[in-house]
């Protein structure tokens, strides 16, 4: 009725399970669907951020709740953050880590991502143009300037200056605020 049966081989599954589990080491973990907001519940261990965006140089304080019992902390990259064994996580330099928690067999992860500026300080003669760019976070940024009579700056960045003076490039991402001074003479 159905004919015969045909034999399906173990190496095709073992190539199924390794691409899947490529996929998820490769793509996955490195975009927001890892790091979707499912509510916690009341009583199961999870971290206060799971992803936290810093300034360089900063300091953010990580916290376990739901437990009573020893937990370690390391980062992955220590160069980016770093983590000492309360919590408390530092960055150092632009890039990305993760800040992997151990409790009893669990590992709680939180991703966190230095930002900085191309430039902090900048002179420009009347005419010039200059494209500011946040390192460290694939992200669309808000850009003001305070004075827009001496320099204006686009919606992605790039920098126009008009007169003599000075103004303050005020770049917003992801909660941050950075800035940039604009001298131009």
């Amino acid at each position: 009725m159905f004919g015969p049966k045909k034999k399906i081989g173990l190496f095709p599954i073992i190539v199924a399970v390794i691409a899947v589990l490529m996929l998820y080491r490769l793509f996955i973990q490195n975009t927001s669907l890892f790091y979707r907001n499912f509510p916690d519940l009341p009583f199961s261990v999870h971290l206060n951020e799971q992803d936290i965006v810093l300034l360089k140089g900063e300091e953010f304080k990580l916290y376990v709740f739901g437990i009573n019992k020893r937990i370690s902390f390391s980062s992955t990259n220590f160069r980016v953050a770093g983590v000492n064994f309360n919590g408390k996580v530092t960055a150092h330099q632009v890039g990305k880590a993760f800040i992997k928690v151990k409790v009893d067999d669990k590992i709680l992860k939180c991703r966190v991502r230095v930002v900085d500026l191309n430039k902090k300080k900048l002179t420009l003669a009347p005419g010039d143009s200059y494209h500011l760019k946040v390192k460290g976070v694939l992200s669309f940024p808000s850009y003001k300037s305070s004075n827009p009579e001496v320099a204006k700056i686009t919606k992605f960045g790039k920098i126009k200056a008009l007169r003599k003076g000075r103004t303050v490039i005020t770049v917003k991402v992801k909660g941050k605020e950075l800035s940039c001074t604009i001298k131009v003479e």
